[in-house]
């Protein structure tokens, strides 16, 4: 399967298990793998036959502006969730880190999630 990267994304998101923590952004680094056929795309130069990268971070940054997290597994599942709603692609490899974390001996802390899209199962007759 294809892949298409958007690496090094930088946001600042309320994210946190205390409320202080939440009480002011925190600036996360993402990294994204989507999976998708792009061969379509490859041939005709088409971006409506293609994801539309753009569009993809603009999606992650309205969810994380208007959020607010406790955890980094509940912003990287709701990511992952809100791409597979908007976007077609087939699987998803993210990963979100604290790039200031709790301790100065740790450059970043963070989560790395692996999605498909769940396929409906026809009923049979």
């Amino acid at each position: 399967m294809d892949k298409i990267l958007l690496e090094g994304i930088r946001l600042e998101i309320c994210v946190g298990t205390t409320e202080e923590e939440r009480s002011k952004p925190q600036l996360c680094g993402l990294d994204l793998a989507l999976e998708a056929d792009l061969r379509a795309a490859g041939r005709t130069g088409d971006l409506k036959r293609t994801v539309d990268y753009a569009e993809v971070l603009r999606t992650i940054e309205t969810l994380c502006l208007q959020s607010s997290f406790t955890l980094l597994e509940q912003v990287a599942e709701q990511i992952c969730g809100v791409i597979f709603d908007h976007h077609p692609v087939e699987r998803i490899r993210l990963r979100v880190r604290k790039l200031k974390p709790f301790s100065p001996r740790l450059n970043a802390v963070g989560v790395e999630l692996k999605r498909s899209r769940k396929r409906r199962k026809k009923r049979s007759k």
